[in-house]
């Protein structure tokens, strides 16, 4: 008898706030989620207490739903928010190489890994967004870990943690063995402008 792929993820530091799917009552779970951070916080007043519901509201909206783990990031008492999503699934069949500006990754669970920077252009602010994906592809199955592109101070604030929780996550076979990416030998011609193949991840 088999059992199911199991991904494990976990961060012990204060401001990750697990984002779940399909919450049953999405009002309820933002409010209450509120009410944690102005305990937290302190008292709220009335354009902060409005400002974190707006972000909450938004974290539901934007989490992928077939997402393993989607994690909003608080690292500070005040409305600003960072966001990290992890998917597992089928192996994609190819790579992009170093010609796309990617890096090898190791990670102590997950093996070895290929690592991306992201720029995104926000076009209403003109904010050039900063981001990274890492891909950890066994022969069996991939895990994916992106940290969605946001402004470049929060990123450099939040990269520790983000390379923190990589290391921490741990990916599991039906058979109860640990599932670790071989390390990249060599990566597959790929134009720097290649995108990255999540649509080829099976979610």
């Amino acid at each position: 008898m088999t059992g199911q792929w199991r991904l494990d993820a976990r961060s012990d530091v204060p401001g990750w706030l697990p984002v779940p799917a399909r919450p049953e009552d999405p009002d309820a779970w933002v409010v209450a989620r509120r009410d944690e951070i102005a305990g937290a916080w302190g008292e709220l007043d009335r354009e902060q207490s409005d400002a974190v519901t707006a972000l909450l509201r938004a974290g539901l909206e934007r989490r992928p739903v077939d997402a393993a783990f989607s994690f909003q990031l608080w690292p500070v008492p005040a409305p600003l928010v960072a966001q990290v999503d992890v998917w597992f699934g089928a192996a994609p069949e190819t790579l992009p190489g170093p010609e796309a500006g990617l890096q090898p990754y190791d990670a102590a669970g997950l093996g070895g890994g290929i690592l991306r920077t992201r720029a995104v252009e926000d076009v209403a602010t003109g904010i050039t967004l900063i981001g990274t994906d890492i891909v950890f592809a066994a022969p069996e199955a991939a895990v994916v870990v992106s940290f969605e592109p946001t402004i470049p101070e929060l990123h450099a604030m939040l990269s520790s943690q983000f390379h923190a929780f990589v290391q921490g996550l741990a990916f599991t076979g039906p058979d109860g063995a640990p599932v670790r990416a071989p390390r990249p030998s060599g990566f597959l011609d790929a134009q720097a402008d290649a995108e990255w193949p999540l649509d080829v991840v099976a979610r």
